[in-house]
């Protein structure tokens, strides 16, 4: 993975991982959250006007505990986790908060971050994180490179795929605001409608680099690149 020369900014970011969940900049991640330390996580968060970072994991630290009655479900924390050095986060919304203490939540990502030192570790982690930033973005100016031409080859891919089924959605990539997002954006808010292989998803968050990141995707949706 190549990062930009460009000083990367640093955020100090609560941290949850979620097995199998890979977030990307410009979408949106609903979350139903029970366990009382995501839930006080949650509170603290929105308070404090401090990001939640979601993202795929690498391994289990901590089972969860087993043969759990729902009461306990909700007053106890469960599996622990390991999450992935390339994450994103952003800001959490409360949606709805339930009588028995559980939490439907949105976060807006914005952020695409690398792990960095660790400031808290109980009731749950907060860490710091520098923005990931791509190697090429600053070459991305000439709408007639290769990099516009595979943005446009893809999104008429899409509209192709979900026109029969999905027409909604076909119209919504057809639309002035879509049509117009820069390449980045494009790679990433792609994947509020595309889904793949977590650690497949978890390679193309991890790409730091526009042109290559398009060629992927190009690739998952039958595009020659």
């Amino acid at each position: 993975m190549t990062i930009s020369k460009t000083e990367p900014q640093t955020h100090k970011v609560a941290l949850f991982p979620i097995p199998n969940l890979v977030a990307f900049p410009g979408t949106f991640v609903p979350l139903h959250i029970f366990e009382p330390r995501y839930r006080r996580m949650v509170d603290d968060c929105v308070a404090n006007n401090v990001m939640i970072g979601v993202g795929h994991t690498q391994k289990e630290i901590r089972p969860a505990p087993s043969n759990q009655v729902r009461e306990e479900a909700l007053n106890t924390n469960q599996a622990t986790y390991q999450p992935h050095q390339i994450f994103s986060a952003g800001q959490c919304q409360i949606i709805e908060t339930l009588e028995d203490g559980r939490v439907h939540v949105v976060i807006e990502i914005n952020k695409r971050l690398l792990l960095g030192e660790e400031v808290q570790t109980l009731p749950y982690r907060i860490v710091k994180a520098t923005e990931v930033v791509d190697s090429d973005r600053d070459s991305v100016n000439d709408t007639e490179n290769e990099i516009f031409r595979l943005q446009a080859a893809i999104n008429n891919a899409l509209i192709e795929i979900t026109t029969s089924d999905h027409p909604s959605m076909a119209e919504a990539f057809a639309q002035h605001e879509w049509l117009n997002q820069l390449p980045d954006e494009f790679s990433f808010r792609v994947f509020q409608f595309l889904r793949f292989d977590p650690d497949l998803m978890q390679e193309v968050l991890e790409t730091a680099n526009i042109r290559d990141r398009l060629r992927t995707i190009a690739d998952l949706v039958g595009v020659a690149s």
